[in-house]
Formats: structure tokens, sequence, C-alpha cells
């Protein structure tokens, strides 16, 4: 799986969407155009095994419990992205720079949250990919926390992720790609690659009518 990560890795997410969509006949498999990537540009694709996390709303600080989270990252494996669902409460940053770094130290390569997050300035300076619905500085100290991991999660009301699933980001957006199917998706959007650079080779000499008799839809 991991030379299946490095692959998708060189890839784009308009050709790997069409590739579930078209090819593999797949269905909501991307949460749409609310979650974007923190900051204007992604350089690379940010591609690995999904290290799901589910939170929720804490109704008294007392019932805050840092140890869940110390368990949480001693769990996470190297190369894993981790995919947070914010729960039933969306008013505060489920993310921030230390949650970024201690990620990072335990393995992770980026993250994804249907949630928010903050110290947004600081997690673009250590370059830690991090995709997510917008930022706040409201502190979830007290207020929300992680309860569970590597469970199934939502990412939005259609769109569920399970342990392992592989996520593929980039500045189009994010997708879920099944795992058990992430190797026949990624030879598919491989050759459609191909075929689109040669489309992208050919429209400088060919006028559309010709590069369409040639290729056929682009």
């Amino acid at each position: 799986m991991q030379t299946v990560v490095e692959r998708l890795r060189r890839l784009y997410a308009g050709v790997v969407y069409d590739t579930m969509y078209f090819d593999m006949d797949l269905r909501n498999f991307t949460p749409g155009t609310t979650i974007k990537p923190l900051g204007r540009h992604a350089p690379r694709p940010l591609v690995g095994p999904a290290f799901t996390c589910v939170g929720q709303h804490l109704a008294d600080d007392k019932l805050l419990d840092d140890s869940v989270r110390l368990t949480m990252l001693q769990e996470m494996t190297p190369g894993c992205v981790q995919v947070i669902d914010g729960g039933d409460d969306l008013s505060v940053a489920h993310y921030g720079d230390i949650s970024a770094r201690l990620a990072r130290k335990a393995g992770a390569v980026g993250a994804v949250i249907r949630g928010h997050t903050r110290d947004a300035r600081m997690i673009r300076q250590i370059k830690f990919p991090v995709y997510c619905l917008g930022v706040t500085p409201v502190d979830a100290y007290g207020r929300w926390q992680i309860r569970a991991w590597q469970k199934p999660i939502w990412l939005s009301p259609t769109v569920r992720a399970q342990p392992n699933d592989i996520i593929f980001a980039d500045n189009d957006g994010v997708l879920v790609i099944p795992h058990a199917k992430a190797e026949q998706i990624c030879i598919h959007a491989e050759a459609r690659a191909v075929i689109e650079d040669k489309i992208r080779a050919d429209l400088e000499e060919l006028t559309p009518e010709a590069l369409y008799s040639r290729h056929g839809r682009w």
C-alpha cells in the first residue's frame, strides 16, 4: 500500500475523481467544497491511510480527560493522515499548532478536519498540511475533545471515512479512496493521466475539432 500511496502522490484530484466516478462508478467520496487547504496553495497532494478520530462536545470541563489524547497519539502509524470528525460542536478550534506538531511527531503527514483549526500561521510555517472547514481562535479546552479513534467517521452528511481508507487531498479538495479499491483506482488514474498529458501536448498543434477527433471528450 505504501507504493500505491507514493504513486498517488504523483497525480492530482481531478484525474483521481474522474477515475472513481466514471471508471469505478463510485459515489459519496468527496465532502465537496467545504473542507479546504489551510492557506492558498498545497505544494503537493496529501496522501496517506486515514487515522480516524471523532470528538464531542463537553457539557462540563470536568469531563475533560487528556489521557485519551495521549493514548491516541501512541497508536498513530507512520505516514497516516489524521482525519477528525468534529462531532456535535463546530464552534471551537478542533486543532492547532501543538496538535499538528504532536501528530507529526507521532508519524502523521497531515490532517483533514470536519471542523476548525487555529494557529494557522504557525501551522503553515512548519509546513504541515491541514485541510479544514475554517479557522477560529476559540480554544476547545474544556469544551470539546477527541473521544475515539480508528472508527468509521463522517466528513460530511454523505461521506464516510473508514480507518485506513486512503485520503487524497490537494488544492481542488479532499477525496476518500476505499482501501480495498485503492490499487485499482491508482492504476486507472495513472492511465487517465497519460491520456491527459497527450491531450495537453497535442492541443498546441491541433484544432479543438482535430483534438476531439483524436482523443474524444477531455
